[in-house]
């Protein structure tokens, strides 16, 4: 089964398929729930003692301990890994603002071989009714063999070209429905080959493409860092209860036996002593801090650079499109009329003919290439100012 899609379609088709998008979305729901996690209390002690730990009788001892990371630290820990995760969702929205650009790539790719094979076909229409009238000719001993060589060169070459043409549109179909991942064979709707909508590029608004969004959330995630180190400088905390025995007259004149009858609490402070590890981790973390920070103006300046070159391309390729509109295809026109119509006077033998036909062919041919790559220009900068 098959089925022809717009743009708009396949790109949507792609957004709920391709399965390196469904591996991002995958990675950002892991980071989220790993968020969850941030206050990773240590395991309960429970603790048993029996013996002579308070006089000659045999005395139980049951006791409950708990160790704690000061409570800055899961704090810090919850905002780290929050920020982990708000790196992951900005993620999930530059690969999907990638694979638009690819899906837009491919697609206006096969309508450019499109147009190539109607081009290539129409040319070699034209050699084959010459073909068969050279040879004709040729039987009639009215043209000599070279006319008729010419001839069946120049369409064995056209041949060659349109076999190549449909490996290409194969490879190129392969990759489209790779990025689609359908069960179904997708096939692009054949409209206008030239693409029009493009958004005005504007340098002050990079700061919200996903790349550059990423990049920021990368010096969120470094500070956060820098934060959780220096918190576990503080001291870690305990606290514990214990029901024991004492079996024996006690104090008040009273008799107990080995029951655990009696209670007590414990609460402690780790005092950090040696910290020198944990603060030279302080340190690291605020290079790294600094190291974000650097990514993030070279991306900016970098990102605004391509921004204004992408755009520069555009123009040059639309004045290209515009001088085939304006000039070009009319003299592609013109070429092939003076051609016919001297060939038919015998004003001109073949091999003059050819040439005209072949110099009309190229600029038809230049015309799709100069579409194709205006295409491409107008698909990186409809990338570049992704919000």
């Amino acid at each position: 089964a098959q089925k022809t899609v717009s743009l708009n379609e396949a790109i949507d088709i792609a957004l709920k398929n391709n399965t390196s998008v469904k591996n991002e979305r995958l990675i950002a729901e892991y980071q989220k729930k790993l968020a969850g996690s941030a206050t990773n209390i240590p395991q309960t002690g429970v603790g048993f003692e029996y013996g002579q730990f308070n006089s000659i009788n045999n005395d139980v001892k049951w006791s409950v301990s708990q160790s704690l990371s000061f409570p800055t630290v899961y704090a810090k820990q919850k905002r780290f890994l929050e920020e982990t995760y708000n790196l992951g969702r900005l993620n999930v929205v530059l690969k999907e603002a990638e694979l638009r650009k690819q899906v837009s790539d491919l697609f206006y790719k096969q309508l450019y071989l499109h147009q190539k094979e109607i081009l290539l076909k129409q040319t070699d229409s034209i050699y084959s009714q010459f073909l068969s009238k050279t040879e004709l000719r040729f039987t009639q001993g009215e043209s000599n063999a070279l006319e008729k060589i010419s001839a069946e060169s120049q369409r064995a070459q056209v041949n060659m070209q349109l076999k190549q043409l449909e490996l290409d549109k194969e490879m190129v179909q392969l990759s489209f429905n790779l990025l689609l991942n359908s069960d179904t064979a997708v096939y692009p709707a054949l409209d206008n080959p030239k693409l029009t909508n493009m958004v005005i590029p504007d340098t002050a608004s990079v700061q919200n493409h996903p790349l550059i969004l990423q990049l920021d959330q990368q010096k969120k995630i470094s500070l956060a860092n820098v934060k959780l180190e220096r918190s576990r400088l503080m001291p870690d905390l305990s606290v514990g209860y214990n029901w024991m025995s004492m079996e024996g007259m006690a104090s008040d004149n009273k008799y107990y036996g080995n029951s655990p009858d009696f209670t007590s609490a414990q609460f402690g402070v780790g005092i950090p002593l040696f910290f020198g590890s944990q603060k030279g981790k302080v340190k690291a973390a605020k290079f790294m801090e600094k190291v974000a920070e650097n990514n993030y103006q070279l991306g900016l300046t970098s990102f605004k650079n391509e921004l204004l070159t992408a755009y520069k391309e555009y123009q040059l390729k639309l004045e290209n499109v515009n001088y085939f509109e304006k000039s070009g295809l009319k003299n592609a026109d013109e070429l092939n009329k003076i051609a016919n119509a001297k060939f038919s006077n015998g004003e001109i033998n073949f091999l003059e003919w050819a040439l005209l036909i072949n110099n009309a062919a190229a600029i038809r041919s230049n015309y799709a290439d100069a579409v194709s790559d205006l295409n491409t220009s107008i698909i990186q900068l409809n990338y570049l100012t992704t919000k």
